[in-house]
């Protein structure tokens, strides 16, 4: 038996360089955070796990992070069930939902790196074995305000395999010239997903607003429409279903089985959408099971680095009702570090089973003074006083 020794966080960062310009309708995309949870167990022997709050704050994760550690110190590193349940019932008071949960999710994935690399196994094996052989990836980017740049970066997704690509809204005016021009280049070879962010929006359009985009769209030929509404704003989501016939998908911050229900029960939802950082390997499947019973596919929420990639690919290739997962391609150094074979194989988008110990990724120690994190307010997440946006 090996026991939980110590259960660390380490924040890398690369910061963009402005050329690239990366922004979307809510915010702008400054710089790569990448919050790595490291689990060692008594042997030395390591995990890794992804948070993606940690892309947004930093104190509250540290603090959560020591919270947790000394909670699962010295148990069994092999009981995993147990550790989540441990973790969730010991605050249970303050962390139905939210960062808490976060958190969770990132040393969740972490223990099962760790048993996958003891064991010599992929993690989809200790997630039950294959579903499928392979699963459908695409390409996350998009966050431009221009045709040139957006046509570029698609261009580079299909040199390397992807056949789905997204795209970020920008300005609900625009959108519709970058999706036919997008339409018009890559007709026939690679399809289009377009999200609107306004999930976590500080400053959400009016629902009209959305109903408007999405029969704009409708006369486009896209997979989605991402997140047209804030997430509490359930009324948005059912005004939109009601007038368009788009595939709507949502939402990615929502952390637990729990919180989904109602969204299911409501119908809001043609495909769900949760964050794989988030919600971990344990909550991640009650998501998709409850996905299931409902008859709703789901497509894996990544945005982050090559660890959070992997853990979406073995997930998704266990479960029948996922069609799509993610990957984070805006363009940065640190994920062939951190893959265990510098990339990932993707061919007609979609990429196989891997051939790993654990998730197929590793860790050395000097990336945190190759990519130093510096503590910053984000602003990924724009907390501007603008105007709503009414029409």
């Amino acid at each position: 038996m090996s026991s939980i020794k110590k259960i660390e966080v380490f924040f890398l960062e690369y910061p963009f360089p402005k050329k690239l310009n990366y922004k979307y309708s809510a915010g702008v995309v400054e710089n790569m955070i990448v919050p790595v949870v490291k689990l060692t167990d008594s042997n030395n022997n390591y995990g890794l796990g992804e948070i993606t709050h940690g892309q947004f704050t930093y104190e509250p994760i540290i603090g959560l992070i020591k919270h947790f550690s000394d909670l699962l110190k010295n148990t069994n590193s092999e009981n995993i069930n147990q550790a989540w349940e441990k973790m969730y019932g010991s605050s249970v008071f303050w962390n139905r939902e939210g960062i808490g949960i976060g958190v969770m999710g990132g040393i969740n994935i972490a223990m099962y790196d760790l048993l996958g690399k003891r064991m010599k196994i992929p993690v989809y094996k200790l997630l039950g074995g294959l579903q499928k052989e392979k699963i459908r990836i695409y390409a996350s980017n998009g966050l431009f305000d221009n045709s040139k740049q957006l046509l570029e970066d698609a261009n580079r997704a299909y040199s390397l395999g992807f056949r789905v690509y997204k795209m970020r809204v920008i300005d609900p005016d625009t959108v519709s010239d970058l999706v036919k021009s997008f339409n018009k280049k890559f007709k026939n070879r690679m399809q289009l997903i377009v999200d609107a962010v306004q999930g976590s929006s500080a400053n959400p359009w009016a629902t009209k607003v959305s109903v408007n985009l999405a029969k704009k769209l409708e006369k486009e030929e896209i997979v989605f429409l991402e997140e047209p509404c804030r997430v509490e704003n359930l009324n948005g989501y059912k005004e939109i279903k009601k007038y368009s016939t788009l595939n709507i998908a949502g939402a990615e911050s929502i952390p637990t089985a729990r919180a989904f229900k109602k969204y299911l029960e409501e119908d809001v939802f043609d495909i769900l959408q949760f964050d794989i950082a988030t919600s971990g390997f344990i909550e991640g499947r009650r998501i998709c099971d409850l996905a299931y019973i409902h008859n709703k596919p789901v497509a894996i929420h990544s945005w982050g680095s090559a660890i959070s990639i992997m853990a979406g690919i073995h997930l998704g290739l266990t479960v029948p009702n996922v069609a799509f997962t993610e990957y984070c391609f805006m363009e940065h150094p640190i994920n062939k570090e951190l893959f265990e074979n510098k990339k990932i194989e993707i061919i007609n988008g979609f990429t196989p089973k891997p051939n790993s110990n654990g998730l197929g990724v590793l860790f050395k120690d000097v990336l945190s003074k190759k990519f130093q994190y510096k503590e910053k307010i984000n602003t990924m997440i724009s907390t501007n006083n603008d105007e709503i946006k009414l029409k």
